[in-house]
């Protein structure tokens, strides 16, 4: 009896306990769902029930999770150039780039609240006690924190950017923080700062005169309370940021306490490897190692201009005794060579896991980045677009990697590269250090990311209000200390018009007795 009213009283725990999340992941993004499906799945297991709203379908079998699928996102995206190949967009212009990025994000929340069953959820009646958002320039979603007057946290699969600062007045010094795309370190040069400052300028005027009116546009349509709030008002109510970054892959940045660091949330434990027999003996096989290529999740292969596919197909025929492990998403490759293995998927982090792999052929991509970080692996980067430069130079200069531009790719430069690295024991030496540096953390990024949740949801975010920063009170001007710099100006301009005025009123009074004098002697 004693037994059944303790389990009775842990239901009952349990049953308070859980929160009724709302999680919202509209990108057409492979990366940043399976970045928040790790999320999402660690809560259920937790007994919280999630809703999920998102155009993948959720390959995940649970009573504590509901979807709402977003169907028709990837062919309404297509015409704002959202889901194209990588590779027909690398000519054109950054302002393009940005401003197609910009209203095409808008066209994405603005699908997400006018899909008919998100529309049914809003009118059910249905309440929740938090919302979890994904970051990806969406920021008008937010009203549904609103319309449900309930705490939001904002997740983002990238490091700290202008976006998720603004939420939580993170600072951003040009001086040591170089913007994501123009591929700098934190120590930059004078004319690298000076361009790094510029385009930081630009940034805010973007956000302003750009992102912000589109979102704002979203938001009025689809919220129509009276009274309300500006969008800003509503960035600003953000209880939480959670970032994927990590000083030893990103560099070190300034974070307020309220911007909080899960780099690595998404790397999983696995009770086995996950890899077929097949797979095992082949790599066992592998005298001289193995070689795993993968451009990532949202960039296919099979997209490779003709000269870079035939660059690698080249160089992996001259490496006899190496396994190559290929994603590759069709049934065949031309030129390949009988140590190469295709596939259109590869389970990424059981392989970099297996000792045997000894290269990782990447697009630099954040997350494959950690997953080779962890697993203590070298690199040979391929950067193709937003922050790949960055991460893959980061591996360059910490010794555990080399990069290929994209544009000037060979066969020749492919083999000594990867020779090189092969051949080389201190880029192994040097992941694996780094991959030391990583994994030592005082908490697991996963539980960090459900604390601050659980401590949000609990009591409607008030918990996590002393963690907001003072900066969000202050207007721009008054943030940048504009104000007060013009009051120096002025305090400073003081004596400089006393001593000029007083100089003018010497000369008139010397002139004038000049003319007197003349006078007299006329």
């Amino acid at each position: 009896m004693r037994l059944l009213v303790v389990f009775g009283v842990l239901l009952m725990v349990g049953f308070c306990w859980g929160s009724r999340i709302l999680a919202v992941f509209p990108s057409t993004s492979k990366t940043n769902y399976i970045f928040g499906q790790v999320l999402f799945e660690e809560l259920a297991s937790r007994g919280h029930q999630i809703t999920v709203i998102s155009p993948f379908e959720v390959q995940y079998d649970s009573e504590h999770v509901t979807q709402i699928k977003l169907t028709g996102m990837f062919t309404h995206l297509e015409d704002y150039g959202m889901n194209t190949n990588i590779f027909t967009k690398w000519d054109r212009s950054s302002f393009y780039g940005n401003s197609h990025l910009i209203y095409g994000t808008a066209a994405m929340a603005d699908y997400t609240l006018g899909h008919p069953k998100v529309q049914e959820l809003l009118k059910s009646g249905e309440t929740f006690d938090l919302l979890l958002l994904d970051q990806v320039l969406s920021d008008s979603l937010l009203g549904l924190a609103y319309h449900y007057q309930i705490p939001a946290i904002v997740y983002s699969s990238t490091a700290p950017n202008k976006f998720i600062n603004e939420m939580v007045a993170n600072p951003h010094n040009p001086a040591y923080n170089p913007i994501s795309s123009l591929g700098y370190s934190d120590r930059m040069t004078f004319r690298e700062r000076l361009w790094n400052t510029f385009v930081s300028i630009c940034e805010q005027f973007n956000y302003k005169y750009l992102y912000l009116p589109s979102q704002e546009a979203v938001f009025q349509r689809h919220f129509t309370r009276k009274n309300l709030p500006p969008l800003l008002d509503v960035i600003h109510n953000v209880s939480l940021v959670l970032v994927n970054s990590h000083p030893v892959i990103t560099y070190p940045r300034p974070l307020v306490p309220s911007m909080v660091e899960i780099g690595g949330l998404h790397l999983r434990q696995f009770d086995e490897t996950g890899l077929s027999q097949d797979v095992i003996n082949w790599l066992e096989a592998a005298k001289n190692g193995a070689i795993y290529f993968s451009l990532g999740a949202n960039t296919k292969s099979t997209d490779l201009p003709a000269n870079v596919r035939r660059a690698f197909t080249g160089a992996f025929g001259q490496l006899s005794g190496t396994l190559i492990l290929m994603k590759w998403e069709n049934a065949t490759l031309e030129n390949q060579s009988s140590n190469v293995i295709i596939g259109p998927w590869m389970p990424q982090q059981q392989l970099l896991a297996h000792p045997n792999v000894r290269l990782h052929i990447t697009h630099g991509g954040l997350m494959s980045m950690m997953e080779s970080v962890q697993y203590g692996k070298p690199i040979l980067g391929i950067p193709l677009a937003g922050d790949q430069e960055i991460l893959v130079d980061r591996a360059v200069s910490a010794g555990y990697g080399l990069k290929l531009d994209y544009q000037n790719i060979s066969q020749e430069i492919v083999l000594e590269s990867i020779k090189r690295i092969m051949e080389d024991s201190s880029f192994r030496e040097n992941a694996l250090r780094v991959s030391r540096q990583f994994r030592e953390q005082p908490m697991k990024p996963m539980d960090k990311a459900v604390y601050y949740i659980e401590a949000v949801a609990k009591d409607g975010g008030a918990g996590v209000d002393v963690l907001r920063s003072g900066a969000l009170n202050l207007t721009f001007w008054e943030r940048h200390l504009v104000d007060v710099a013009l009051c120096f100006v002025a305090i400073l301009l003081v004596p400089v018009v006393l001593v000029a005025a007083l100089i003018q009123v010497i000369l008139r009074k010397t002139h004038r007795k000049k003319v007197d004098a003349k006078k007299k002697t006329n």
